[in-house]
């Protein structure tokens, strides 16, 4: 890329963009050392968010993150609000960075209002035009048997997160989608490339991430509109929303479920001996590491919000890992999981019954499965903390 900055217009708009990206993250690494609580969330690297988090929830049901120019809440009461008030009826990226002008790379995808969601979430339902699946049980079971497929070919030692996860994930959706099998391969590439995608859309990426992440979500267009059936605007628009809204936050919430049990003593025996309670390790994982952590909303109209006026413009930001760990929620308040009122209306109802059947599966095949090594987390992840690294094996102890 060095000599693309040296010469020409587009070399000069690429150093423009990668230095507005790099201001962009400066500002929020400025932000936490201001002692930010919000910021220090979307500066958490490879460690646990979980003490920032907690001491957004200290400032009361609503925080104003003045250098992020964000509200924060990890109240439940105040968070369910949100989902519910059609004030807050846009997702939440801001125009601009903090350092001036328009973020570098935002998606040009996930840019669903709540109005935009109800038709196209009827073509992504099961048995819709879209989806190959007649219900969840039917994708449970088509999942199953891209995983056992999977499976065999690994060997003793391989990397979950990339090698299981996020490869099982890419031919379960493309199959749902109908499209054909020379396009899994293509598809699964472009995914790849979109991994970043969520969590740029509040945390700046590093720009050739963000530049692979454009360019992928281009070809991906051009892709779906060669392979979908007799496709549509509204088709194609639906398809390229599910497959980023899937891809990536069913291979977290996997890697999650099994990071969590390897490291719980004879968590992982014990699903091995009972593969069909994958479903309550995958709610549990929902609640405690949640594959999106970070919602954000803008407000459409004026509001008041936990007794706070908030104008037209204003953003919020819902921490939802620390929402469920809300001290003054029902006991029996279920996950807040994947808040289904904008782009995950039309991916949601994918994501749980692909993880369960991937969990169960590994437990039937793998038995034996252990941790080969620490996991590392991405860098620059804060939405999802999705998994770098996640090393594994089964088999005999060498």
């Amino acid at each position: 890329m060095s000599s693309e900055l040296l010469t020409g217009d587009s070399g000069r708009e690429t150093a423009r963009l990668a230095r507005r990206n790099q201001l962009a993250r400066a500002a929020q690494w400025f932000a936490a050392l201001e002692a930010d609580p919000y910021a220090r969330v979307l500066r958490t690297g490879t460690g646990t968010p979980d003490a920032a988090e907690e001491a957004v929830r200290a400032l009361g049901p609503l925080h104003r993150s003045t250098l992020a120019d964000t509200w924060v809440t990890a109240d439940r009461a105040v968070a369910e609000e949100v989902l519910a008030h059609p004030a807050f009826d846009a997702p939440g990226p801001a125009a601009t960075t903090p350092a001036g002008g328009p973020p570098a790379f935002r998606s040009a995808v996930l840019t669903l209002d709540r109005a935009s969601v109800r038709p196209l979430a009827a073509l992504t339902g099961f048995g819709g035009p879209l989806l190959w699946a007649e219900d969840a049980g039917r994708l449970e079971k088509r999942t199953a048997t891209w995983a056992r497929r999977l499976l065999a070919d690994l060997g003793g030692r391989f990397d979950l997160a990339e090698d299981y996860a996020r490869r099982l994930t890419s031919p379960v959706l493309a199959e749902q989608l109908g499209l054909p099998e020379a396009a899994h391969e293509p598809f699964r590439r472009l995914l790849s490339d979109c991994r970043h995608t969520l969590d740029g859309l509040l945390c700046p990426q590093g720009h050739a991430a963000e530049r692979a992440g454009e360019a992928a979500e281009t070809a991906l267009a051009g892709l779906l509109a060669e392979a979908l059936y007799r496709p549509t605007a509204d088709t194609l628009r639906a398809a390229r929303i599910t497959a980023l809204g899937a891809a990536e936050p069913t291979a977290v919430l996997v890697s999650n479920a099994v990071r969590l049990l390897l490291g719980e003593p004879g968590g992982w025996r014990r699903l091995a001996e009972a593969p069909d309670r994958a479903g309550e390790a995958v709610a549990r994982t929902l609640r405690t590491a949640p594959p999106v952590r970070l919602e954000s909303r803008a407000v459409r109209s004026a509001v008041t919000l936990a007794g706070t006026a908030l104008p037209a413009g204003a953003r919020v930001t819902l921490l939802v890992a620390a929402v469920n760990r809300d001290p003054l929620a029902a006991a029996a308040a279920p996950p807040f999981g994947l808040c289904a009122d904008l782009h995950f209306g039309l991916s949601a109802h994918l994501v749980e019954p692909i993880a369960r059947a991937a969990l169960r599966t590994l437990a039937e095949t793998l038995p034996d499965l252990r941790a080969d090594g620490d996991p590392v987390t991405r860098l620059r992840s804060p939405v999802l903390r999705a998994p770098a690294s996640q090393p594994v094996a089964a088999g005999p102890v060498s």
